[in-house]
């Protein structure tokens, strides 16, 4: 597993570290370090168990004798245990720009930490997750709903919808996750074929060759 580490230029930390995989694509690695270096630069300060937001997710902040270590959620349960890999936290964040680019689109990149509202069998094919603006009463509020689409089940029940944590709820749906920047009219159908993308109610052609294309092939 590489190691990479950065000088910096602070009066708390000396370098910033981290590892990662063979499977992350050097520039997504670059970018992440170019950005943690200008946060830097800028006069952020790090202590010891602080949480940093980069992306959809938080990254954990290890300071020991003037290194700081970043750590990220393995993305596998509640509560969440940190790993020193970071791979698979930045190809979520790779996911999250180039899904919604793939169409067009700027990113709406919500955070694990953001709500959402979710139906009975949420967790069971065929489901759908649908993005409406977020509700003002709830200021974390994502506005992703995900329900089934079982001919049995009624999403406008209240008393089959269940407020968690996206972090809660991607673990129930992890095919869902890569999906969570579109933006508010898009919609995401899961069924046994490939997934479906509508906005406001019209179903979308993939683009050729496109991000998204290209992950669809590898499931």
């Amino acid at each position: 597993m590489p190691t990479l580490r950065r000088p910096v230029d602070s009066e708390l930390i000396d370098e910033f570290i981290f590892d990662t995989d063979d499977s992350t694509l050097d520039f997504i690695v670059e970018d992440f370090t170019d950005w943690l270096s200008n946060h830097i630069s800028e006069g952020a300060r790090f202590v010891d168990g602080q949480m940093l937001q980069y992306g959809y997710t938080f990254l954990n902040c290890s300071v020991q004798s003037r290194v700081l270590r970043l750590l990220a959620p393995d993305f596998q349960g509640m509560p969440i245990e940190w790993t020193n890999n970071l791979g698979p936290a930045f190809r979520i964040i790779a996911a999250h720009k180039y899904i919604p680019e793939s169409f067009g689109w700027m990113p709406e990149i919500p955070s694990l930490g953001n709500t959402v509202i979710v139906g009975r069998k949420f967790d069971e094919i065929p489901m759908f997750a649908n993005r409406l603006p977020p509700v003002e009463s709830n200021l974390n509020d994502s506005g992703w709903f995900i329900g089934s689409t079982r001919d049995d089940i009624d999403n406008n029940d209240p008393d089959g919808l269940q407020l968690m944590s996206l972090y809660e709820a991607m673990l129930a749906v992890p095919h869902v996750l890569r999906f969570l920047s579109l933006p508010v009219g898009c919609q995401v159908v899961f069924s046994d074929e490939k997934p479906m993308i509508l906005k406001e109610g019209i179903r979308l052609e993939i683009p050729n060759g496109s991000f998204l294309d290209r992950y669809l092939e590898t499931q």
